[in-house]
């Protein structure tokens, strides 16, 4: 098994919240449950480290990132600018075809929000609404900034528990995105991802918060 197998099953993992923030990976554990020597273990958590996922510390071990509420808030703040943005810059460019793959990731995202596929569904109802921008760059960082947000909101146990809201905030997104009225779609965008932040905050572990 290589490091980047090992690494794409331990993201996988961590971004369905089978490890919690703050959580160390055990290089003898993953190597016993791979069947493998560390060495591989260990390129695959440098890997990890390398994306944003885990933090490695001067005695080599691993820990899920774990961020502090300021953090996430703050991620949940750039996120709005960047999201707007790029958000901005594809309904300007936006071609039926454009429309047309939204309109298919919002159904299917729709069908994923009950199940345990609504992280993937609801990020791919997003990026359709980004690609059309043409900003690989800027579509990049958000979606790292999203991953980072998703980590904490699978560990800490926070599930969609305003489904019918978000639901609603992509219907109205899509119908101000089909009449190219980029300022409503800008506006419930933002609501949109500050409703997550606050869901994300009202979870937080009280060990966590210093309280």
């Amino acid at each position: 098994m290589s490091a980047e197998q090992i690494a794409a099953t331990l993201e996988t993992e961590i971004v369905d919240g089978r490890f919690r923030p703050g959580e160390e990976l055990k290089q003898g554990e993953i190597a016993k449950r791979f069947a493998i020597s560390r060495i591989p273990v260990r390129d695959a958590l440098q890997l990890l480290a390398s994306r944003g996922m885990i933090s490695l510390v001067p005695n080599r071990r691993a820990r899920v990132i774990s961020l502090e509420p300021a953090e996430i808030s703050e991620i949940y703040d750039l996120r709005v600018l960047l999201e707007t943005d790029c958000l901005h810059h594809a309904i300007k460019q936006m071609t039926e075809n454009d429309l047309g793959a939204i309109e298919v990731a919002y159904a299917h995202s729709s069908i994923d929000a009950g199940t345990d596929r609504w992280a993937s569904g609801d990020w791919a109802f997003h990026q359709s609404l980004y690609l059309p921008a043409r900003r690989p760059r800027q579509l990049k960082l958000i979606e790292e900034l999203r991953r980072t947000c998703r980590i904490h909101i699978a560990g800490y146990g926070v599930l969609p528990a305003q489904t019918r809201d978000w639901l609603e905030d992509h219907k109205n997104i899509l119908s101000a995105v089909r009449n190219r009225n980029t300022a409503d779609a800008q506006d419930i965008l933002k609501r949109h991802i500050m409703d997550a932040c606050a869901m994300l905050l009202s979870a937080w572990p009280t060990e966590n918060t210093g309280s």
